[in-house]
């Protein structure tokens, strides 16, 4: 292979990792917000309430598992170089 094909696989890798840990940034804290918010409002159907209080912490747990592994080998390939 290329030098320089290697060099811009590389490059690409990184701006894709920064843009899958800034989606996922988001998602996390729109989750977090949603969770804050649902103790401070009342639901609408008795089910909702249930869903906020487990299915959310499961969102946060899964997103910041996501973001962990990105994070991880986003730091694998900067300091790799």
């Amino acid at each position: 292979m290329d030098s320089s094909y290697i060099e811009s696989e590389k490059k690409a890798t990184l701006v894709g990792l920064w843009i899958l840990l800034f989606n996922f940034l988001m998602i996390f804290v729109w989750l977090s917000y949603e969770f804050y918010a649902s103790f401070n409002r009342e639901s609408d159907y008795r089910w909702e309430f249930t869903f906020n209080i487990v299915g959310i912490p499961f969102g946060l747990i899964f997103v910041g598992l996501i973001l962990f592994a990105i994070s991880k080998k986003l730091i694998m390939e900067i300091f790799n170089n």
